[in-house]
């Protein structure tokens, strides 16, 4: 079973990353390097809070969102599965941008991503469609720029979501919204 679903995942990079576009090549670029550490998403939220659509305190449990998710991601997870990047088993196929020094899985800009967008669509609903696109976006970047597997993608996501739900509960004292509060 595992063999047919790393035999799956291999082939699934492959095909997106023999499929590239020269069109969308510098945009998927750009979703990768603003999606690094979730500078993208704090940006997001820095502008939220500055305009007035996200208080301070839920701007913060949106960076401490992002850093959860980095932190079980790059200082847990990673070293303990120790994934060779796709480029590193199969370097005939170019990669697109700068080569990752860390371990594969999982990805790390996923995690920030999933994270984020769970956050922000709870926080600041009404750019809910826009918080997810963006996420998938990030995620599909690296396959795409040939960095990482699709189960990479998946299971960073997972872990953000994840992240993001235990940063939510364990901060829903300080939430504006009196909805996400416990109750009593």
């Amino acid at each position: 079973m595992t063999e047919h679903l790393i035999a799956f995942d291999h082939f699934l990079r492959a095909w997106v990353v023999t499929h590239r576009s020269p069109v969308l090549n510098g945009a998927m670029s750009a979703l990768s390097i603003v999606g690094q550490g979730g500078v993208i998403w704090l940006l997001i939220g820095g502008g939220l809070t500055a305009w007035g659509r996200l208080a301070w305190r839920d701007f913060a449990r949106l960076a401490l969102a992002v850093l959860v998710a980095s932190l079980v991601v790059d200082g847990v997870l990673k070293p303990a599965f120790q994934r060779v990047r796709p480029f590193g088993g199969t370097p005939e196929i170019p990669v697109i941008g700068r080569l990752p020094v860390t371990a594969s899985f999982p990805s790390g800009h996923s995690a920030n991503a999933f994270a984020s967008a769970f956050v922000l669509a709870r926080l600041a609903p009404a750019g809910r469609v826009f918080w997810w696109l963006l996420a998938v976006a990030v995620a599909f970047s690296r396959v795409y720029l040939g960095v990482h597997y699709p189960l990479d993608v998946i299971a960073g996501s997972l872990v953000g979501l994840a992240c993001a739900a235990l940063a939510l509960r364990v901060t829903r004292r300080y939430s504006a919204d009196p909805g996400l509060r416990p109750p009593g």
